[in-house]
């Protein structure tokens, strides 16, 4: 596999029959459709120029009128959009932005029934929508998972909607096996990252939000831990000479009133995927890579010295994975400087090949 595979930068130009998915955290679309310097024309000039098909937008913090007032020179162009606002105004909101008509939107996850995911119907943090490519119809899926917040409801909010969304993400995999589900990817701000391969100082942050022990493990238990034999949690160099500051799984470090719920319990029991039904498709094209990171801080110099989390993911279906794997073709479209951002979240772009 070529080292240029994964990385920061631009794809390769996609082949013409292939779907070409990016995911980024907007971090409020108006402000990042504003001319900020003449250097930084927003979002619009590279909505112009990405080879993506579909794009997969979070923390839109916007109503329908603001959205499609801060999007109307590219909704003009062409895109279609499909939102899912927050009921709380001026926080969260997922949308889908995509050159091809979208058909069978969903908004939220709590179709299958699922105890707590109705929490999340008007959240802004998932919109699922079918969208046609040359192999056939695909779902394609914007999340904004919760951040959470050590120590405050903030984070028994992220628990509890990872156990919603685990059970919901197993029974998708399942009906898209037998083909009562399109294969699906979910793109999007998933607030944690993985393994110390996704986090520049990640022994520093180990008791902080987005990389705890029960946060990583919800993802060995979706995807596994490819590409390690094993989990990284509790390993020699995770617990170090005094112990994970954050416990181990079943702790559920941070939370405040938080009670594990009979989906926690048995995603604690049943560990890592051994045989993944969801594949971390930037991670399988390019599995040695430290990074590429798609988020920095503004504060200090962290951009710049690349002290950055990959935080923003597409995890897919077996067949739909298998697609991006045989593409190869993937990168993080870095800025090339601090001033020419327009969101602390650079995109993550992933072709997935027809044949």
């Amino acid at each position: 596999m070529s080292e240029q595979a994964a990385t920061y930068g631009s794809l390769r130009t996609p082949a013409s029959d292939s779907l070409t998915v990016a995911t980024v955290n907007v971090n409020g679309i108006r402000a990042a459709a504003k001319v900020r310097n003449e250097n930084n024309h927003g979002i619009l000039p590279w909505l112009e120029d990405t080879p993506a098909d579909v794009v997969l937008l979070q923390e839109v913090r916007a109503d329908q009128d603001q959205a499609h007032k801060a999007l109307g020179p590219a909704l003009d162009a062409g895109w279609h959009l499909e939102l899912a606002p927050a009921a709380a105004k001026g926080r969260a909101g997922v949308g889908i932005l995509s050159r091809r008509e979208l058909s069978d939107v969903r908004v939220g996850f709590s179709e299958k029934g699922h105890a707590g995911a109705e929490e999340f119907d008007d959240a802004g943090r998932f919109l699922s929508a079918a969208v046609d490519t040359s192999f056939g119809p695909v779902r394609v899926a914007s999340l904004y998972l919760p951040s959470g917040s050590v120590g405050s409801e903030k984070q028994d909010e992220k628990y509890r909607f990872l156990d919603s969304f685990s059970e919901y993400l197993h029974d998708y995999a399942t009906e898209a096996e037998s083909g009562t589900e399109l294969e699906m990817v979910v793109g999007g701000d998933w607030n944690i990252c993985h393994s110390r391969a996704d986090l520049k100082n990640w022994r520093a942050n180990r008791a902080k939000s987005g990389f705890l022990p029960d946060e990583r493990a919800f993802l060995d238990n979706l995807v596994g831990t490819y590409p390690h034999s094993a989990t990284q949690i509790g390993d020699e160099l995770d617990f170090g000479a005094k112990g994970n500051p954050g416990g181990v799984p079943g702790h559920f470090f941070g939370a405040v009133d938080y009670q594990p719920s009979e989906a926690a319990t048995k995603r604690l029991h049943d560990g890592a995927a051994q045989y993944p039904k969801w594949f971390d498709v930037h991670r399988r094209i390019c599995p040695e890579e430290s990074g590429p990171y798609s988020w920095w801080t503004w504060r200090g110099q962290a951009f710049n010295n690349d002290a950055g989390w990959r935080i923003d993911l597409q995890i897919a279906t077996s067949e739909l994975a298998q697609r991006g794997i045989s593409a190869a073709n993937a990168a993080v479209d870095k800025a090339a400087t601090v001033e020419e951002r327009w969101s602390d979240h650079s995109p993550v772009l992933i072709e997935y090949a027809a044949s």
